[in-house]
């Protein structure tokens, strides 16, 4: 599946100082943190709504687990691209796929994500409540 609807817009930052700028930047901000991360072990996925003090609706949730679910899948499938053991942890808030062997496999998984994640009509105040189930 060609995907080349928009991932040249998501960053890619490039070990942990270069991810603690951009997180700040969010914060100060005011507005989420997304992007794809590159360390030596591979690339993770990340989002995190706090710094714009929102959360994801639980159905917006769900379709994302869904999506994501199904993306890394096929991924995994894929003999043409190389993968490593991958792990998710999605929460209304905050949500990692780790660890990507390519850029490539990571910008697809942040597609899937970027739509669901980024669109403020699928966001909800943030509750503290919530952030205790994770």
């Amino acid at each position: 599946m060609n995907r080349d609807d928009g991932t040249a817009e998501i960053p890619v930052y490039n070990g942990q100082q270069a991810v603690e700028k951009a997180y700040a930047r969010a914060e100060h901000n005011k507005r989420p943190f997304f992007g794809i991360e590159q360390y030596e072990e591979g690339y993770a996925v990340t989002y995190d709504l706090l710094p714009a003090g929102k959360q994801l609706a639980p159905t917006a949730r769900k379709e994302l687990q869904v999506q994501l679910t199904n993306e890394i899948e096929t991924i995994v499938a894929n003999e043409s691209l190389s993968t490593i053991e991958v792990s998710k942890s999605i929460s209304e808030s905050l949500g990692n796929i780790s660890f990507l062997a390519s850029e490539e496999s990571a910008k697809r998984v942040a597609q899937v994500i970027k739509p669901i994640v980024l669109d403020e009509a699928n966001w909800t105040k943030h509750s503290d409540r919530n952030e205790l189930r994770r």
